[in-house]
């Protein structure tokens, strides 16, 4: 019995965020050859103004409001991938929910970020809620124009070997260069032992790393061992790279914590995509 096809599953509303999801979300399919889903969700407030007489205005449902911005997402899918290539559904209730009703049927979920505002990097609430419970890989995309090396963040967890999969998968399919970095905070005051832990962090991560680089001889890889914050280190080079991939907890993440605090972070602070994957096993 053949399994029914995969599609990248995308999240559009009328903000410009969701349009530059659902561009980044069709190039994506495009290079994967599968499917768009577009999901429009907006909660229907209508059942709550009271009617008073027969005069009493009650606005129209929001879910007609918003169907001609989703009746053009998908024609933009199927102008793109064609016409069996794109499809969707909009419904009256919360975003988060409408899309993790899908994600365990995904092969990724697309979703747009608020830009940055002058307290920081806002992300909306939706992007958070999904990417902290969806059983498939999250892309939470700001900037289309994002170029450079795919960036993953390692460190040895089972998180992180599903984020260096689909780092060696992207930068396969994109023709980029891939840049695999572990981040460790030394004590400068033991200088003796601190080289010493350097060094075997560094054959750590390159035999770590070897049997990929084995499964995709094509794709040029640079494994780095770096001395820092791993949210502050992936931030930071996050603005010259084209996605940065992190899995969702990582090893020294909380059991029963749904985001590990390095995802979060970057969630809201990168300038790249970001892609928050789990292992394929963890539904």
């Amino acid at each position: 019995m053949e399994s029914a096809p995969k599609f990248i599953l995308v999240g559009v509303d009328d903000g410009p965020e969701s349009q530059v999801a659902l561009r980044w979300a069709v190039e994506e399919a495009g290079a994967r050859g599968c499917a768009v889903r577009v999901v429009s969700a907006h909660l229907d407030q209508t059942a709550q103004w009271p009617g008073i007489g027969f005069e009493a205005y009650i606005p129209p449902p929001e879910v007609d409001r918003h169907q001609p911005v989703h009746d053009a997402a998908i024609q933009y899918v199927r102008d793109r991938l064609g016409y069996e290539n794109g499809s969707g559904w909009i419904t009256a209730e919360s975003a988060a929910a409408a899309i993790l009703t899908e994600a365990p049927e995904a092969e990724m979920i697309v979703l747009g970020s608020r830009a940055h505002s002058k307290l920081g990097a806002a992300l909306g609430s939706t992007a958070t809620a999904v990417t902290a419970k969806a059983p498939c890989p999250v892309v939470v995309v700001r900037d289309l124009d994002a170029a450079g090396p795919v960036l993953v963040g390692a460190d040895g967890s089972a998180d992180s070997e599903a984020a260096v999969l689909f780092g060696f998968e992207a930068a396969a399919r994109s023709g980029n260069p891939l840049e695999v970095v572990y981040c460790w905070q030394p004590q400068s005051r033991h200088d003796a032992p601190i080289d010493s832990a350097e060094g075997l962090l560094r054959n750590w991560l390159a035999e770590s790393v070897a049997p990929y680089r084995d499964k995709f001889p094509a794709v040029r890889v640079r494994a780095e061992v770096v001395a820092g914050r791993p949210a502050a280190v992936l931030a930071e080079r996050s603005s010259t790279s084209s996605m940065v991939v992190v899995g969702s907890r990582g090893r020294g993440g909380v059991t029963g914590l749904l985001l590990g605090s390095v995802s979060q972070r970057l969630l809201h602070h990168a300038s790249c995509p970001v892609a928050v994957v789990r292992p394929t096993q963890e539904h």
